[in-house]
């Protein structure tokens, strides 16, 4: 297989279920109503688009994917990140570790709560200027490049978030903590914010969107 070959994945959330090992179905039932239904439905899919992939049935993919945990698949079969938001699930696979994100692009929060607090000083100089609604787009953008890269590094919104900084004007991430650099794609799509993190000597320039 290719090492720059990314594949998305765009399911609705609508889609009836698909077949869930049996490990899987054991961690539903100790999960709540609407959780468990969101877990059975992105493992479900998650485990078709791989087969499609790696050309494997869905249910003999070796995926490693507890509730609440970053999901694993041996290494030889490369890596799968998604993300879910209140209408649909994005799935993200390569060969070379990446982290997906996704959020409607409609969708409101406190915006300069989460620019002041976990924001750097060169973002929170960029935007100040900004009316509410335009910053409220603006985080809402630079939230999904952020969890995209916290998903890549398999760490935590809370102890990670303000240690990404996007360098305007590029497409890339820093982490100044850990001394790194990713590439950061960035996708407005009918309804969606969609971000993609990967490794900067991953040569694509743009990924494509495969929607169910």
């Amino acid at each position: 297989m290719k090492k720059n070959i990314i594949a998305l994945f765009l399911v609705p959330n609508h889609c009836c279920l698909k077949p869930i090992a049996l490990q899987e179905k054991k961690w539903i039932k100790k999960l709540s109503k609407n959780r468990a239904k969101q877990y059975e439905h992105s493992r479900g899919y998650v485990r078709e688009a791989l087969s499609h992939i790696l050309e494997i049935p869905a249910l003999e993919i070796p995926l490693k994917s507890p509730p609440g945990l970053p999901p694993e698949l041996p290494s030889e079969m490369g890596y799968v990140s998604f993300s879910h938001c209140k209408d649909v699930l994005l799935i993200g696979w390569s060969m070379q570790n990446i982290g997906v994100d996704i959020e409607r692009s409609d969708r409101r929060f406190e915006s300069k709560k989460i620019l002041n607090g976990f924001f750097s000083s060169n973002e929170k100089k960029t935007l100040k200027d900004l009316n509410d609604n335009e910053i409220n787009s603006e985080v809402l953008k630079l939230w999904v490049r952020k969890e995209a890269a916290i998903k890549w590094q398999k760490g935590s919104i809370f102890n990670d978030l303000s240690k990404w900084n996007f360098i305007l004007g590029t497409n890339i991430l820093e982490n100044k903590y850990e001394g790194v650099n990713l590439k950061s794609f960035f996708i407005n799509y009918e309804h969606w914010y969609i971000s993609l993190a990967c490794n900067n000597n991953l040569g694509i320039k743009k990924p494509i969107i495969c929607k169910y």
